[in-house]
């Protein structure tokens, strides 16, 4: 056995022990120091000791391919003049007409003109390469001519049934795409990232999940196509890959693939569930509303009907799996939880549908889901508000605003866990999920403003949310927790996350990691 000693071991709240003993990869111990005759204990020299955390909700694989894109967001990009140089200085800025430049991070609410980047913009860096840049929601994209080109897309191209092209008032498309369905039409046309490209981004970011102290990964949208994605992890945890990774996949594509059977539901790769969208983003004024958005004629987009959610209930029921359904608004949840309350769930182990983002929660909506059949669980990420606050602000009517992720009235109804959304939000690392440990609990937001501080958690609640409430949204055992019998991961921590300013937890960093009583 293994002993630590001298440490602030966190168990729960209000239960710290001083010494900790592991074996084959457990938690086989708890105590006191004098308890220990080992010669050999490691001295923790009074660290604080706190579980490695959980991402229950998450897209790795644009984490990965990001680190070759350009970033077009603050602090360095503040302008769309900004964002054209930012672009010029890509290394793949080279001529090639093959060659795309890609970005991402853009928010036409922060950038100086307040309008987003249309295609004549990005012509300014080039009119020969194709180039394409996201949105901080990663629901809406900017392009060029030239991408616009190889899509084939112009005056005449109709919308698709779940999304939108963007238009100048002379009806030509202006590079600007809103929602999955309208997106694709442009990455539909790019050449795929080779397998082992792939395989090789996916390690280099476990590196820096390691170095974060993060141990469980939610791949939210799992594709079949061009490589099963399932596939891509499975390799990378051959050479030397150590997160565990629940896979959500995308329903479209799960219908791509003619809606066969899952079976990989075990492991340290496997598949938890299937992954839907009922609407868009609150930043984009695509989230669903109950009524119209602030100065607005519009609610936002509906993006499934009743007939098509009911279809993906039956083919997540007879293969046993969860339901990751994306709703934002107020009006988009209303519609899920009326459809689906009075059905009787599925899984045994976790919460047979997660409601991801949940945004605005009703005392109301929420007493719905503590009285209803199915069971349900939240995964919110408070990022979003302390990111794009002057979004929210500008979209949101005060009283929604008040109300927006507020995760402490969230927690005393249902199962709610915190989860980074990476990259899908305005801020430069959002896979470091000590910013969201500051999101939740000092409630100011990144240009200073009161996220409603009554709504601000604890750190021992937040950890939680980070740790043990992520592997009960994953029905997974025997982690998130410094207990007997549990997984030994965990961090060991310089700095006293429990007496230190909540405004400064954004920049702790774990001084060492351990995953399965193995330090990384």
């Amino acid at each position: 056995m293994q002993y630590f000693k001298n440490g602030k071991i966190f168990k729960e709240e209000g239960k710290f022990y001083e010494a900790m003993g592991i074996e084959d990869g457990k938690i086989s111990w708890l105590g006191k120091n004098e308890t220990i005759k080992d010669k050999n204990a490691i001295d923790l020299e009074h660290a604080i000791v706190i579980p490695t955390f959980i991402d229950s909700h998450t897209h790795p694989d644009m984490v990965a391919k990001n680190i070759d894109s350009i970033p077009c967001l603050p602090p360095e990009i503040n302008s769309i003049e900004e964002i054209i140089d930012a672009l010029k200085q890509s290394p793949y800025h080279n001529g090639d007409s093959n060659q795309w430049i890609d970005g991402f991070g853009w928010d036409e609410n922060v950038l100086k003109e307040k309008r987003a980047p249309t295609c004549c913009d990005l012509d300014k860096v080039s009119t020969i390469q194709p180039i394409m840049i996201y949105h901080s929601s990663y629901h809406i994209i900017a392009c060029n001519t030239k991408a616009l080109e190889i899509a084939h897309i112009n005056k005449q191209t109709k919308d698709p049934k779940k999304g939108k092209i963007g238009r100048f008032e002379n009806g030509e498309p202006n590079g600007i795409f809103y929602e999955p369905e309208a997106l694709d039409l442009i990455r539909n046309k790019r050449k795929p990232t080779s397998f082992e490209e792939t395989v090789e981004q996916i390690l280099k970011l476990g590196k820096k999940y390691n170095q974060l102290g993060i141990s469980v990964v939610s791949d939210m949208f799992s594709l079949y196509e061009p490589v099963d994605r399932i596939k891509i992890y499975e390799e990378a945890k051959k050479r030397g890959f150590r997160q565990k990774v629940a896979l959500y996949y995308e329903w479209n594509s799960v219908k791509r693939n003619g809606k066969k059977p899952i079976t990989k539901k075990t492991g340290d790769i496997y598949v938890a569930g299937i992954k839907l969208f009922i609407d868009g983003s609150i930043a984009g004024r695509t989230a669903f509303m109950k009524e119209n958005y602030p100065n607005d004629n519009q609610r936002g987009m509906k993006l499934m009907d009743e007939d098509e959610l009911m279809e993906a209930l039956e083919y997540a029921r007879d293969n046993e799996l969860q339901i990751a359904i994306h709703v934002m608004g107020d009006g988009a949840i209303k519609f899920l939880v009326d459809t689906l309350k009075d059905i009787q769930p599925w899984i045994k182990n976790a919460p047979t549908i997660r409601l991801e983002h949940a945004s605005i929660m009703s005392v109301s909506q929420l007493e719905d889901i503590k009285k209803a059949k199915m069971s349900f669980a939240l995964a919110p990420q408070p990022i979003f508000l302390f990111a794009e606050y002057e979004a929210y602000e500008h979209n949101l009517t005060p009283d929604l605003l008040k109300i927006a992720y507020s995760m402490k009235t969230d927690d005393a109804y249902v199962l709610t866990t915190l989860s980074s959304d990476a990259p899908a939000t305005l801020w430069a690392n959002p896979e470091n999920l000590y910013v969201t440990l500051q999101a939740s609990t000092n409630r100011i937001s990144a240009n200073h403003k009161d996220m409603n501080k009554t709504e601000a958690l604890n750190v021992c609640q937040a950890i939680r949310m980070l740790s043990i409430n992520g592997a009960k949204i994953l029905g997974l055992e025997n982690i998130g927790k410094l207990d007997i019998g549990y997984e030994a991961s965990f961090q060991i921590l310089n700095d006293d996350i429990f007496t230190m300013p909540a405004n400064q937890l954004a920049n702790v960093l774990p001084k060492e990691v351990y995953l399965h009583g193995n330090k990384i």
